[in-house]
């Protein structure tokens, strides 16, 4: 028997056409990114001021999100045109490879992240950016309960609309409610922007594209404000390129000893 969903994708009930997904998601996708950049921008400004002191003061910043969010730590973790002092906060458990099924159990049981941050001793005045699309799973909230304890600058980066309406966890608070500052990923409630007519299901989620180009974004926004201060960002270069042997070993040299995932 045939039990597969109707092609259709469009309010008109058409067939959908060879291509249609692929101009429906990056239209999306890039009408995304450039609300939320526009949207935010003194936010973004004021925020890598924030990081671009934390450079000067040769503190670390940390990033942590669990499930897909986890990869955005590992996004700016020893990266080319990355910085140095950015240290991701990884948990095996909390990830996807060692079982999927786990890690979303695992995200939603509390006293976790305090004992996970602590392994890596940070001090006052470091920064965390907390990665949550739906803001609401425990140990995210909970990770940012515990930085702030620690005197540590919490950012969230959550899709707002989600976060709102999504149900408390035992954590009872939203990220939102517990960061110093939140960044908006614009995304939809569950993740995906593009409906499949005549079904309830979505494809296309945004939030790992988006989280993303918020961070690059910040980091290129950093560099710059660094550089007007003539300071010198601690920035990694592709090991395929000349004299880049060189500046990563100062860099890994320097920081390595604060980050145990180098």
């Amino acid at each position: 028997m045939n039990t597969s969903l109707p092609l259709e994708s469009n309010v008109t009930g058409a067939r959908p056409r060879s291509g249609d997904g692929l101009d429906r998601y990056t239209n999306a996708i890039l009408a995304l990114q450039r609300q939320v950049m526009d949207i935010q921008r003194e936010m973004l400004i004021q925020l890598a001021s924030v990081l671009a002191e934390t450079v000067t003061r040769e503190r670390r910043i940390f990033l942590f999100g669990t499930g897909h969010s986890h990869l955005l730590a590992e996004e700016g973790h020893f990266r080319a045109g990355g910085l140095a002092n950015v240290v991701p906060i990884l948990s095996p458990g909390l990830m996807l490879h060692e079982g999927a099924i786990r890690s979303a159990q695992l995200e939603r049981q509390s006293g976790i992240a305090a004992a996970l941050l602590d392994r890596y001793q940070p001090q006052t005045g470091e920064v965390i950016v907390i990665f949550s699309n739906s803001g609401v799973n425990v140990v995210p909230v909970e990770m940012a309960l515990a930085a702030k304890a620690r005197g540590l600058i919490t950012i969230a980066v959550c899709a707002m609309r989600y976060a709102q309406q999504a149900a408390l966890s035992t954590a009872g608070r939203r990220l939102y409610e517990v960061a110093d500052y939140t960044l908006d990923n614009g995304g939809e409630p569950g993740d995906s922007l593009i409906p499949i007519a005549g079904t309830p299901y979505r494809v296309g989620p945004s939030s790992t594209i988006v989280g993303a180009l918020i961070w690059n974004a910040l980091i290129a926004e950093v560099a710059f404000q660094l550089q007007a201060r003539a300071i010198d960002a601690p920035l990694y270069v592709s090991s395929n390129l000349p004299g880049a042997a060189e500046r990563n070993a100062a860099l890994l040299s320097k920081w390595q000893p604060f980050n145990p995932h180098l």
